[in-house]
C-alpha cells in the first residue's frame, strides 16, 4: 500500500508543477496507468487533465477512416453537409467505445452524437490535440482534429472499454507496446479483456532455452514486484547443455560410459607401448635374415603409421571440441597413409619384379621407394593442412534418434567425402597389386602376409565408412567410440600381427637367420643391394674360383699334350714334373694358386741342352 501511496503522491506533485507552468518531461500513459490501476479493483482516477499520446485510436487508423471528410473540399456547402453528416454516423455506428462525436465546418456544428449520460461538452481549441480526463472513474479520451479543409473533428472515447497490450508486438501499434516488465528470460504473451485499461494484461512465459518451476508468470503480480522479486521470484533457470526446451534442471546430454571408455582407452595405451618396443626390436635386430629381407626401414615407417593411428583413441576420449575434430580427422587419416604406403610400396616393388621378363634382374632399393612415397604423403598433408586453414571441421550438437539426448561430434562436410573418396580409390588400387602379386613366392611368405594385410585394411575402412557416412550417422558418443575402438583394432593390429608375428616368432626362438623349405633356389623380390648377404656373397665368389681353376687346368693339360706331339727339343727321358698333374698333387681346385706356379717353373718345358 504504502508504495502505491508514493507513486500517487509523486504523480499528484508531478501534475501540479506542470500545471503551474513548470516544465517537465512529458508524463507517459503507462505510468499513469500503473498508478491508478496496478493492484486495485477499481480507477483511481484524477480530476485533473494531461496531455499523452494517442491510445484508442493510433494516427494511421485514423485518417484512412476520416479520408472522406479530408476529401471534402471544394464541394457545395449542402453537399458537404450531407456527406460530413453520413460520414460521422457511419463512424459511430462502426467504432465501438465512443462516447462523442462532433463535426464542424469552420465554427459551424455539422453534427453530434453524444451518449446518455455524458454532460462533458468540448471546446474547440483550433489545433490538433490529445487529452485525457477523468469522468464517472474512469479515464476518457479527448481527441481533436483539424483539417486543411476547416473541417474539426472531436472524438471522446471511454478508455474502460480498451485492454492495453503491453507487448512487444500486437495487432496495432499503440503506446503501451513494449511497457510489459517481463525478466530477460520470458517474453510477454497478451491476454485480451481480462482487466480493461490496466496494466499487467499479459503472461510472462520462459523463453526457449529456459525452464521455471511455474509455467508462466502473472502480469499483475510482475506489474507490482521490485526489479529485485523480478530477479528472484519472477525469472527463469537457463537449461543445461544440449536442451532447446527443458522442464527442470536435467541434463539433455548423453552421459559417457566412462568405465568402458577408460577400458578402451586401457587396451589402446598398451597397443601402443607395445608397437615402440616393437620398433626398437626390429631395429635391433635389423640385421637378422628375417628383418633383413623385409627392409627394415620400411618396417619401422609402418608401425609409426599404426601408432599415430591408435593415438586417434586418446584424441576421441574426451568430449569433442573443435580443436579435437581437426586432430582426430589429421591422426586417422595420416596415420592410415604412412601404413598403408609403407606396405604397398613394398607390394608394388614386388609386382614390378615379378613382372620383368628380361634376364636382367630388376632391383628397387629403399631409397627409391622412399622417394615414391613421399609424393603421396605430401598431398595428404597439403590436403589436411587446407582443409584446416579454410574450414576447419566444427563440433556441432546431434540429437539421438532413440533417446532425443544430445551430444557433440564433428562435423562432416564435402570435405570428409572427397577425402574418403580418395582413399577408396587408393584402396583399390592397392587390391589390384595384391592382385596381381597374389602367386609370388617370397622369403618367409613375406609378399602373401602383406597381401592379406591390406586387403583386411580394405574391408575394414570400406565398412566403416558405410557404417559412418550412411548407416548410422548420428550415433551416440558411446556407439561411436566403440566403433573407433573395433576400427583400430581390425584395422592395426591385425595389420601388425599379420605383418610382424611370424618374424618375432622365428627371432625368439632363433630361427631368424634360418631359410625357410622354399629358399633354396628362390629369388627374393624383397632383396635389394643394401640387403645382399656378405656369407653368401663369399661363397658366390669361391665357387666362381674353383670353376676358374679347373677350365685353367684343363687348358694347361691341352698344352703340354699338345707341346709333346713330334716336338724333338724336349726330353723324352722320364721325367716326372712333365706330367703337371702327377707332379702336382694338389687339387687344381686350390685356393694358393700354385698349380699356376709349377707350369711357370716346369723344367720338363725348357729346351734340351743337348740339341
Amino acid at each position: 500500500m504504502i508504495p502505491r501511496l508514493l507513486q500517487f503522491s509523486l504523480l499528484v506533485s508531478y501534475v501540479s508543477e506542470f500545471t503551474f507552468g513548470s516544465i517537465y518531461e512529458q508524463l507517459q500513459p503507462i505510468d499513469v496507468v500503473r498508478t491508478s490501476t496496478v493492484g486495485n479493483t477499481s480507477y483511481d482516477c484524477f480530476e485533473d487533465q494531461y496531455d499523452m499520446p494517442l491510445v484508442f485510436w493510433h494516427k494511421a487508423n485514423l485518417e484512412s477512416k476520416l479520408s472522406l471528410i479530408r476529401s471534402l473540399d471544394n464541394q457545395d456547402l449542402s453537399i458537404k453537409r450531407e456527406l460530413l453528416a453520413a460520414g460521422c454516423k457511419w463512424l459511430w455506428n462502426s467504432v465501438p467505445g465512443l462516447i462523442l462525436l462532433e463535426v464542424y465546418s469552420g465554427d459551424q456544428q455539422i453534427k453530434s452524437f453524444k451518449k446518455r449520460g455524458n454532460v462533458y461538452s468540448s471546446i474547440i481549441t483550433k489545433i490538433n490535440s490529445t487529452h485525457w480526463r477523468c469522468e464517472d472513474s474512469s479515464f476518457v479520451e479527448h481527441v481533436e482534429i483539424n483539417f486543411e479543409n476547416k473541417i474539426t473533428v472531436v472524438v471522446e472515447a471511454n478508455l474502460s472499454a480498451v485492454t492495453i497490450n503491453q507487448c512487444e508486438k500486437s495487432g496495432e501499434p499503440n503506446a503501451f507496446n513494449g511497457t510489459n516488465r517481463c525478466h530477460h528470460t520470458t517474453y510477454c504473451t497478451y491476454r485480451p479483456g481480462d482487466r480493461p485499461f490496466a496494466a499487467g494484461n499479459y503472461w510472462c512465459e520462459c523463453r526457449p532455452g529456459y525452464y521455471s518451476t511455474f509455467a508462466k508468470f502473472d502480469g499483475a503480480l510482475v506489474e507490482l514486484a521490485s526489479p529485485e522479486d523480478i530477479d528472484s521470484k519472477y525469472s527463469c533457470h537457463k537449461c543445461l547443455e544440449g536442451c532447446d526446451v527443458c522442464d527442470g534442471p536435467e541434463s539433455c546430454m548423453a552421459k559417457f560410459m566412462w568405465i568402458k571408455r577408460s577400458t578402451f582407452l586401457g587396451i589402446t595405451v598398451v597397443c601402443i607401448i607395445s608397437t615402440v618396443i616393437l620398433i626398437w626390436f626390429v631395429h635391433k635386430n635389423r640385421r637378422i635374415k628375417v628383418f633383413r629381407i623385409a627392409s627394415p626401414t620400411f618396417l619401422i615407417i609402418t608401425l609409426i603409421g599404426c601408432i599415430i593411428m591408435y593415438s586417434e583413441m586418446g584424441i576421441m576420449f574426451p568430449e569433442c571440441t573443435q580443436q579435437l575434430c581437426v586432430a582426430t580427422k589429421l591422426t586417422r587419416h595420416f596415420g592410415f597413409c604412412i601404413t598403408y604406403s609403407a606396405l604397398l610400396m613394398k607390394t608394388w616393388r614386388v609386382s614390378l619384379t615379378y613382372r620383368v621378363k628380361s634376364a636382367h634382374k630388376l632391383k628397387l632399393t629403399d631409397k627409391q621407394l622412399l622417394q615414391w612415397m613421399t609424393p603421396i604423403l605430401v598431398i595428404i598433408l597439403v590436403y589436411m593442412g587446407a582443409w584446416t586453414l579454410s574450414d576447419p571441421p566444427q563440433a556441432v550438437l546431434e540429437k539421438e534418434k532413440e533417446t532425443n539426448l544430445r551430444f557433440w561430434k564433428c562435423s562432416n562436410d564435402w570435405w570428409d567425402y572427397c577425402l574418403a573418396a580418395g582413399e577408396v580409390l587408393f584402396l583399390a588400387w592397392g587390391v589390384r597389386v595384391c592382385y596381381v602379386v597374389r602367386n609370388a613366392e617370397s622369403f618367409y611368405n613375406e609378399a602373401q602376409s602383406i597381401n592379406f594385410a591390406i586387403y583386411n585394411i580394405c574391408i575394414v575402412n570400406i565398412i566403416m565408412m558405410t557404417i559412418h557416412f550412411f548407416l548410422f550417422p548420428d550415433i551416440g558418443p558411446n556407439f561411436k567410440y566403440t566403433l573407433g575402438f573395433i576400427r583400430t583394432q581390425l584395422s592395426t593390429s591385425v595389420t601388425i600381427a599379420l605383418v610382424f608375428g611370424s618374424k618375432v616368432v622365428r627371432v625368439l626362438n632363433g630361427q631368424g637367420d634360418h631359410w625357410d623349405n622354399k629358399a633354396k633356389g628362390l629369388v627374393s623380390y624383397e632383396m635389394n643391394d643394401v640387403c645382399e648377404e656378405t656369407n653368401d656373397l663369399q661363397t658366390e665368389n669361391e665357387e666362381l674360383k674353383e670353376e676358374i681353376f679347373k677350365l685353367a687346368t684343363q687348358i694347361g693339360l691341352l698344352k703340354n699334350s699338345l707341346m709333346h706331339v713330334n716336338n724333338r727339343h724336349l726330353r723324352k727321358t722320364g721325367c716326372q714334373c712333365c706330367n703337371p698333374i702327377a707332379s702336382n698333387q694338389q687339387s687344381p681346385t686350390s685356393k694358393t694358386g700354385s698349380f699356376f706356379k709349377s707350369l711357370g717353373s716346369n723344367s720338363c718345358l725348357a729346351p734340351s741342352t743337348s740339341a
